[in-house]
């Protein structure tokens, strides 16, 4: 993961190069915004390709390396036969990379943005935009590598409406001097958050394969011998909770995915009623339609009725029809559903697909996707 990579470089003061996809025409492995690290004995984290660029990618960033100034590449894989990487990936697409070094003692202040940026990425509830300095002809006002947020400067000129790519150069104001810069803009997307509850060994495989997307993972359990670091090494948060009772603190928003799963018939009522209450994203319950039929006539019977809005957000049984048996297959069943909705995907194979790969389904299609679910 880059953030715990990253973190470990500046805490040991060693230099690393941060690679950004900036701008991309036709396809490519990763899309603009995708990132790597860089570290000074040819260790990547991350990818930007699937291979076929990262070890010219590394002779580059030796260059950044040494001189400490940013570097603009780009590869043009349309035609990659004669490219000197030579391995065909036939991508047939154009990328622009950009490397920036990351030194922790030289440039401490810029590295610790760097980082404050990630733990943002992490922590952040909300959609943020940055802007970093891709050229500019007043190196002293504004130099190449920098990286911004919008308010912090006059915009007037920058449309920054804008969500990802390059801004060719423009001129805007900074402390009243005038700058002809071009601008690399990016909206960042926070980190998904998840709450599982539940801690058994069907749990623990789940979360496993979440914290692989990199998402922030909290279990929830009623029971001591559940919910222990032993049985969950890699998650960011263990609840413990008294029976019967929904966890107070936790923090659930539109960017918050829930997976009941306590195989607890008492104890899956009270979270689904709690949940109610709250606004995630995503709820996914384990069993049966008819178990879900007769929660929700329990959650009558105490006056609790579920909305229709919050109702499409529930999905039992959970996961996608894969054939799963065991616990491992059974979380990745899930884990693929998440990512569709939260991505508004159609859950279908990717040959089935008569457009790019990347492109999400309107709102539209993904309603009907979901009409045609629970029928």
């Amino acid at each position: 993961m880059i953030i715990t990579e990253l973190k470990r470089c500046i805490q040991n003061n060693q230099k690393a190069v941060l690679a950004v996809i900036i701008d991309k025409k036709g396809s490519s492995y990763r899309q603009v915004g995708a990132k790597s690290l860089i570290q000074s004995d040819g260790t990547i984290v991350g990818v930007l390709s699937g291979g076929c660029i990262e070890q010219d990618l590394f002779e580059h960033a030796k260059d950044v390396f040494e001189t400490g100034d940013p570097k603009q590449i780009v590869y043009d894989l349309r035609n990659d036969d004669d490219a000197p990487w030579g391995l065909g990936v036939g991508c047939n697409g154009v990328i622009t990379i950009w490397l920036s070094l990351i030194d922790p003692v030289n440039r401490k202040k810029e590295a610790e943005n760097m980082m404050n940026i990630f733990e943002r990425q992490y922590s952040s509830t909300e959609p943020f935009t940055l802007g970093a300095v891709i050229t500019s002809d007043r190196h002293e006002v504004l130099s190449p590598g920098t990286v911004f947020e919008p308010n912090e400067m006059d915009t007037t000129y920058l449309p920054f409406n804008k969500l990802n790519g390059i801004i060719e150069s423009q001129s805007f104001l900074i402390d009243g001097k005038a700058v002809n810069a071009a601008i690399f803009l990016e909206t960042i997307t926070p980190t998904p958050s998840i709450i599982v509850f539940g801690a058994g060994p069907d749990a623990s495989s789940l979360a496993n394969q979440l914290k692989l997307l990199h998402w922030h993972v909290t279990v929830v359990d009623h029971r001591p011998g559940y919910v222990t670091e032993e049985n969950f090494p890699n998650v960011d948060e263990l609840k413990l909770v008294s029976p019967r009772r929904f966890p107070e603190g936790l923090e659930l928003n539109e960017n918050t995915y829930a997976v009941i799963m306590t195989h607890h018939y008492e104890q899956d009522l009270v979270y689904l009623k709690g949940l109610m209450k709250e606004n995630p994203a995503y709820i996914g319950l384990l069993g049966p339609k008819r178990r879900f039929e007769n929660l929700k006539k329990d959650l009558q019977v105490q006056g609790v009725t579920i909305p229709a809005f919050m109702e499409d957000r529930i999905h039992t049984p959970i996961g996608l029809d894969i054939g799963s048996e065991t616990p491992e297959e059974i979380a990745l069943s899930i884990a693929a559903e998440i990512m569709s909705c939260r991505n508004k995907a159609s859950y279908q194979p990717l040959k089935w697909k008569t457009d790019s790969i990347h492109t999400a389904v309107s709102e539209n299609q993904y309603c009907h996707m979901k009409l045609v679910e629970m029928e």
